[in-house]
C-alpha cells in the first residue's frame, strides 16, 4: 500500500519557509489539498481530471496523513492562519479521519536514524496530542466533529445530548512520548524572530518535554 511521502525535516522547512508558504495559497486550498502519493496514470488520470478539474490532472484525493503533514509544515514555519485552517479542515470536513489512525511516519523513529529525522518524528508525535486537544475542546462544548457549520434551535440540544467520543493520539505517538527526549536541544524562534528562553511562559510544555523549545501552537477554534 502506498504511503504519503514525509514532509521535510524541521531545519529544511525553516530554511525554505517562504517557498512552503507560497506552495499553499490560502485562497486556493482546492489546488493543494490532495494526496502527494504517486499520481494516477493513464485512463484513471483522465477520469480523475474530468471530475476534479480544479486540481492537477494527476492528483489523488486528500488523505489524513497528507493533511497532518501540512499541519506540521504550517506549525514549523509559524503560519498560524493556515495552521488553524488546516486543523479545522481535518476536524470538520473529514470527521472520518480519526487522529488515532494516523500512520506511523516510521522514518526517523529508530535510534540509528539521523538527528533531523528524530526531531521531525518528535514534532509529529507532539502535534497529534495538540490535534486531540483542539478537537476534544470542541467535542466537550457539544460540537462533535460532524456537527453542521450552522446550528439552529433544537439541533444544538441534540448535538449536546450525543455521547462524547474523544480523539486519542495514535499508538506510535504515545510510544515516542514515553521515550527519552531528544539528545540535543532544539530551539525554534518566536514569531518576532527571537529565541525563546526555556522558562518563557510562551514555551510549550509538551514540546519542552521532548527537549524542543518552541512557542505553543494556536490550536483552538470553534
Amino acid at each position: 500500500m502506498a504511503i504519503e511521502p514525509l514532509p521535510p525535516p524541521v531545519h529544511e522547512c525553516i530554511a525554505n519557509s517562504s517557498a512552503i508558504i507560497d506552495r499553499y495559497p490560502r485562497h486556493l486550498p482546492r489546488t493543494w489539498r490532495h494526496s502527494r502519493i504517486q499520481s494516477y496514470r493513464g485512463p484513471l488520470g483522465l477520469i480523475y481530471k474530468l471530475f476534479r478539474p480544479t486540481k492537477s490532472p494527476q492528483s489523488l484525493p486528500d488523505t489524513a496523513a497528507a493533511s497532518f503533514y501540512r499541519i506540521y509544515e504550517f506549525f514549523v514555519v509559524n503560519n498560524i492562519i493556515s495552521l488553524r485552517n488546516e486543523l479545522e479542515y481535518f476536524c470538520c470536513c473529514h470527521p472520518e479521519w480519526a487522529v488515532s489512525d494516523l500512520p506511523d511516519p516510521v522514518a526517523g523513529s529508530g535510534p540509528k536514524s539521523d538527528f533531523h529525522a528524530r526531531v521531525r518524528y518528535a514534532v509529529l508525535a507532539v502535534l497529534t496530542t495538540e490535534m486531540c486537544d483542539a478537537f476534544n475542546y470542541r467535542i466537550d462544548l457539544g460540537l462533535p466533529r460532524d456537527a453542521p457549520p450552522i446550528i439552529q434551535g433544537e439541533e444544538w440540544d441534540e448535538l449536546k445530548a450525543r455521547p462524547k467520543v474523544h480523539e486519542q493520539p495514535p499508538e506510535w505517538a504515545k510510544r515516542r512520548l514515553e521515550q527519552p527526549p531528544l539528545a540535543r536541544k532544539v530551539v525554534f524562534r518566536d514569531p518576532q524572530g527571537q529565541v525563546l528562553e526555556d522558562d518563557s511562559k510562551y514555551v510549550s510544555e509538551k514540546f519542552k518535554k521532548m527537549n524542543i523549545i518552541v512557542e505553543g501552537p494556536h490550536i483552538y477554534f470553534v
